[in-house]
């Protein structure tokens, strides 16, 4: 499966890392949302996994919003360390497809792609 993340942790790019080659999976990473909203083009990825909030610039849920008005249609999960209700519905809002919360542990980031992964 081939997998796009948009994050800035180096840390959690490097759990990601390891899950995807657990998997076998492909993994293009981007550290900001401008640089992803510019590169990603339908038929990518068969997946994207993105942080809600990078600091600066746009949020996460501003690019999926604007992936989807580019007809950008592979599901987009939505991780972040905002463990609230308002961003599980803001994400749902913006086009995600889910929500996880960060942490997240390896054996449920490997459920989450298997899911993906047989759909």
């Amino acid at each position: 499966m081939r997998i796009i993340y948009i994050e800035d942790d180096p840390t959690n790019i490097a759990l990601v890392e390891r899950v995807v080659r657990m998997g076998r999976d492909k993994l293009t990473t981007y550290v900001c949302a401008e640089d992803a909203l510019l590169n990603i083009q339908p038929g990518d990825a068969d997946l994207i996994l993105t942080d809600i909030d990078f600091g600066e610039g746009m949020s996460g849920l501003e690019l999926t919003q604007a992936l989807r008005a580019r007809g950008i249609d592979m599901p987009i999960i939505a991780i972040t360390a905002y463990d609230l209700q308002e961003y599980s519905r803001w994400a749902q809002q913006a086009g995600s497809n889910a929500f996880v919360v960060k942490p997240v542990n390896v054996p449920d980031l490997l459920d989450l792609l298997d899911t993906y992964r047989s759909a």
